[in-house]
């Protein structure tokens, strides 16, 4: 029954708007409990990578948030950290689960395989970490967007969803202090942001896209897939 609504959904044009709709309240709810509890986790996700000695650090409206606001954005709903893949340990999932942090999701490319993106929650907050790879003298994530049409389900069966790379300059991780917490950011965090966010990055848009922004996010002809976790 689900499956039909949503096709029919899709064909009156009205399946985006609504999960657009969904989505907001989610965000919303979400934004809600970082602000009370993301600290905690943050502390605890920094925790459990340097035992692993990871370097995860701050990016997307993470690093933001402890450059611009100096904390966490308001209506941010999550956390986003990054790790190199180099520095990926083969029993990550375990030690982050033995942390309190349970897998959702993860993010892959269909053609090779590589993972890109991890979803973790704990404590009903959720952890965004974005794989970067290093490509030259720069380093990259990949960002899955919304498919062009489909309903998400349709496209993880069959051709997957489009991609963009975030391309931020390579440089070093320093502990810096953020609400109290000493955690990695990149040295080069005016960098990173003017590449995300472009230059005007200081000047808060609630709801900012890329588009109309001269930023380094390339779209790519890479499909991405999600994989989901019981």
């Amino acid at each position: 029954m689900r499956d039909f609504v949503v096709k029919i959904l899709v064909r009156l044009g009205l399946y985006r708007p609504i999960v657009e709709l969904i989505n907001r309240v989610k965000f919303e709810i979400q934004a809600r409990r970082m602000r009370r509890d993301g600290l905690a986790m943050l502390a605890a996700a920094d925790k459990v990578f340097t035992q692993m000695n990871v370097r995860a650090f701050l990016t997307y409206g993470a690093l933001l948030g402890a450059y611009r606001e100096h904390g966490f954005i308001s209506y941010d709903p999550d956390i986003d950290l990054g790790v190199l893949e180099t520095e990926i340990p083969d029993d990550l999932h375990e030690r982050m689960e033995n942390a309190g942090f349970h897998l959702l999701r993860q993010n892959y490319i269909g053609a090779t395989g590589q993972l890109v993106e991890e979803t973790y929650e704990y404590h009903k907050i959720h952890l965004d970490v974005f794989v970067y790879i290093q490509e030259g003298n720069d380093f990259y994530s990949v960002i899955q967007r919304g498919h062009e049409f489909k309903d998400w389900k349709d496209a993880n069966k069959e051709d997957g969803f489009p991609s963009d790379r975030s391309y931020v300059p390579a440089c070093d991780f320093e502990r810096r202090d953020f609400l109290g917490l000493q955690i990695y950011m990149p040295v080069d965090a005016d960098g990173w942001l003017r590449a995300i966010y472009s230059d005007s990055y200081m000047t808060p848009i609630k709801n900012w896209t890329a588009k109309g922004y001269k930023t380094r996010i390339v779209h790519t002809q890479d499909r991405t897939y999600r994989k989901y976790f019981s």
